[in-house]
This record gives C-alpha cells, structure tokens and sequence, in this order.
C-alpha cells in the first residue's frame, strides 16, 4: 500500500494535469457548439463545367447529386443548385449566406440577388469575393415551395487547393453582419486570454529563478496564441478570399513554434547526454514538414504539423522524463490524437484547450516541476571510468582534452583521469569557470597564466604547471573579455 500511495506522489503533477486536460476533451467533445438558427441542403446540383444559367433552368434534374461541402475545385468555372430551399413565408426577412475561397454570382428563383465577387473562367476574369457573404431575398421572390438558388462560382485566387471549398451555404434570418459571427469564436476568445496569462506566467519565473529554459514554454505559448490571433482574425475582418491562404499561413506558422519551442522545453528540462537532442529535433521537424507538404488544406496542414510536434514531445518527455513527467506525455499525447480525428475542431478551439489544461495547474501548484530552482553547480566532480569513480574537487581541475568519445581530466598534481562521457556531457556538470576554448578542450580559468598569440593567427593558452593549449580564433574576443574581468 505505501508504495502505491509513494508512486502516486511521485507522479501527482503530471496525474492532476491528465485529470484536467480530461475535463478540458468532456468539454471539447460535449459542450454545445454555438447555435446558429439556420438550415443547409443535404445535397446540391454539381455541373464542373460553366454551361450557363438557361441550360440549368432547361434541365431541372441535370447535375451531379452530392453533398456541397465535396464540392472540389472547378476547372473553370461551375454551377451549384440547391433545390427546394426551405423558406418559411412568416418570420424574419430570410437571407442565404454562403462563405469559402471562391468566388459567386447567386441567381434565387431565376432573378439575380447578389455578387460574392466576379467569377471568371480564369484568374485574369475573375475577382476575388469576400470570404463570408449574405444575401437577403426579396419577399416578391419567394414562393410557397419550390424554391430554387443557383450559383456560379470559380476559385482561381485561393493560391492553394482547398480541402473545402465551399464552407457553408444556410438559409437564415437576414443580418446586416456579414462577417462571422464573434460569438463562434468565444471559446477560443477565452482560452486565448489564459494561455497569455500562462505564458507570462512561465517568463517571469525564467527571470525570477534565472533560467532560461523556462523561456521556452513561454514561446510555445505565445506561438499558439499567435495562432489563435489569426483564426480570429475572421471574425473582426471580412477579408478577399485570396487573403485565406496567408491567414491560415500565419496560423500554420503560429502553431509550428508552438511545436518546436515545446519540444525544445522538454529536451532542455529533461536532458540527454551528446547530440541525441538536436538528432531529435531534426527528425521532427523532417517528420513535420513531410506531414505538411503530404496533407490538402490548411486545417489537415495544421493538423499534422501539430500532431507530429507535440507526439514527439510526448515520446522524449516518457524517454527522459522522472515518473511526473511520463505522466504529463499521458496526458499530451491526447493532442495529437485530437489532431488526427478532429484536425478542424484542432485549430478552432481543441489544441488551446487542451494545452490550457495540461500547464495551467504544474504553472500553479507545481511550479518547481517544469521550472525548477537551478542548483549550485557541484563542489566535486565525481568520474567515471571502467570499474572505478574517482571523485575529483572541481578547483583542482586545470583543463580536460576530448579523447574521441572520453575525456582526459587534468590536475594540479600532474595526473590524468579518464571519463567514460564526452567533453560536452561534463562541461554541463562544471562550474561556470570552466570554458570551452577549443572544439578539444576546455580550461578552468583559475589556472591560466597567459593568452598568447603566434605567427598564422593561432594562439595558445598557458596553463600552471606549464601545460600549453591550442585557441580557436572564434572564442579569442570572449575568452579575452573573460580573463580582463569584464565578462562573467
């Protein structure tokens, strides 16, 4: 039982923040969507051809029977019907609202109702609509049934292949909005305002506790908000169609340093030894981008991007992570999964909430587990070698000399220790008096005596005990602000 009870605290952190983000998928999975008082077709009239509107209205069972939303990107120029629109006689004045990357000329019952800007045959003839429009219907149009809209519509300026091409197409109550609504967009309104509140959060305990890599979760977060900006962008402007593409870009862009700052979080707060890190961080980002140039659509794009970074997150934080932390990739790898199933809902309102849930309580009741107190750097350094530690006092150390895969250590008295890690490994266990001055070898700098130069532009430090080492002339100008005293 006590161990039990033992291995729960242990992972507390990372248990409360999968119980919240599993608050956080109940909400996204069962709160209602806001209600718009508005019905669509289950299915339209497709010509991809631009036959014209007589050759429409001669034939009124021509077309393809599909629902609009499949609706892919016309050659030149094409044709929807939607049949039998329902239209209820009392009421509010209706009107038909109808947005995506294209452009339309609608034609109710016959008689021209609006323009959502010029379709053309090609890019040259056409003129981009606004991305969300609406059209009232005149009373004098509208009959007790059989109600027709008819739409010439092309997308020569979208500057990508939408996965949707015509987003939605209702029957509603006439607005003299025409933007999408606010109101769509308020659950993202806000989770946006507490992922800037947690992002200021995690920056100011980086200043206070004087480390950086803190910063990092502060990017992620301010990638992600960035993100949110410009998914809501949409409903403050009502934008050319052909200005979709950079604000999906800019969103795209928001969530891809989302991915990649947290995962460089994860590889700087749970480290691993050599270049396994930056190998990692390669091959993600490779992933990443295949994902993306792989996907049609920018919310598929998003999707991948999003799962591919945040996966991998969750992959090294359960590799190099204590028990807490292989908690917390329980709960993060909820994200990509969300992005796979539900890679719309992801940029809408899924990956803030989700995020939202898995930091605001760590940032909060935990804040040593993602950003711990740096310690005092060691007063010994404990060796490691075949069979043997050998501990050592750090002042004691006068330099070390990379050794292929080892390190040699030497010291005051003269001898050399071998370490089974590399030179970059115990660098990161000195004091901050120990400096790489060469891609071979380090110093402590209580131990030189001079900084020479020779002829060729080389140049050499003189060690006590008269060792001599070689300079790159990359790190001359901050080793020589270092000795002079004006550079810690």
């Amino acid at each position: 039982m006590a161990g039990w009870l033992k291995a729960i605290a242990d992972r507390r952190p990372g248990l409360e923040s999968v119980g919240l983000v599993l608050l956080a998928l109940a909400f996204l999975l069962g709160a209602p969507q806001p209600r718009i008082d508005a019905r669509m077709p289950e299915t339209v009239r497709y010509f991809d051809a631009d036959i014209g509107l007589d050759a429409i209205l001669a034939d009124p069972a021509a077309g393809q029977r599909i629902a609009y939303r499949s609706i892919e990107h016309p050659e030149t120029a094409g044709w929807l019907v939607w049949d039998d629109v329902p239209i209820a006689r009392d009421g509010p004045p209706p009107a038909i609202s109808t947005s995506g990357p294209f452009s339309a000329t609608l034609w109710f019952n016959g008689q021209l109702i609006g323009e959502k800007g010029q379709p053309g045959t090609d890019a040259a003839g056409e003129t981009a609509g606004a991305i969300d429009s609406l059209f009232a219907l005149p009373a004098r149009l509208i009959r007790s049934d059989g109600n027709q809209l008819v739409m010439r519509l092309s997308s020569h300026r979208a500057g990508y292949t939408p996965h949707t091409l015509v987003q939605s197409l209702f029957i509603m109550p006439y607005s003299a909005e025409t933007r999408r609504p606010v109101r769509y967009y308020l659950p993202l309104t806000i989770l946006g305002a507490g992922l800037v509140a947690l992002a200021l959060a995690f920056a100011l305990r980086a200043w206070r506790v004087g480390d950086g890599r803190g910063l990092w979760l502060a990017i992620a977060l301010a990638g992600l908000t960035f993100a949110g900006l410009a998914e809501i962008s949409r409903a403050l402007i009502n934008y050319p169609y052909d200005w979709h593409q950079p604000r999906q870009a800019l969103s795209l862009l928001g969530l891809a340093v989302f991915g990649l700052a947290l995962l460089r979080f994860a590889q700087q707060r749970w480290a691993a030894a050599g270049r396994v890190a930056a190998v990692w961080m390669g091959a993600s980002a490779l992933i990443a981008l295949i994902g993306l140039l792989a996907m049609t659509g920018y919310d598929a794009k998003s999707a991948a991007v999003t799962a591919c970074l945040t996966g991998s997150t969750a992959l090294w934080m359960a590799w190099r992570g204590d028990a807490s932390a292989r908690a917390l990739a329980i709960g993060l790898a909820f994200l990509p999964l969300y992005a796979l199933l539900l890679p719309a809902d992801l940029i809408d309102r899924g990956v803030y909430a989700l995020v939202l849930g898995l930091f605001a309580l760590p940032a909060i009741r935990w804040p040593e587990f993602l950003q711990p107190e740096p310690t005092a750097p060691p007063a010994v350094l404990a060796l490691q070698s075949t069979g043997r530690l050998t501990r050592l006092a750090c002042p004691d150390i006068v330099h070390l000399a990379a050794a292929g895969n080892y390190t040699e250590v030497h010291v005051t008295d003269g001898a050399t220790h071998l370490d089974n890690r590399n030179l970059s490994a115990l660098l990161d266990l000195l004091p901050a008096g120990f400096v790489r001055v060469h891609r071979s070898h380090a110093v402590n700098l209580q131990h030189v005596l001079a900084l020479t130069s020779e002829v060729g532009s080389r140049y050499q430090l003189e060690l006590a005990g008269g060792a001599s080492i070689p300079v790159s002339r990359r790190e001359v100008a901050g080793l020589r602000e270092r000795l002079a005293g004006r550079k810690a």
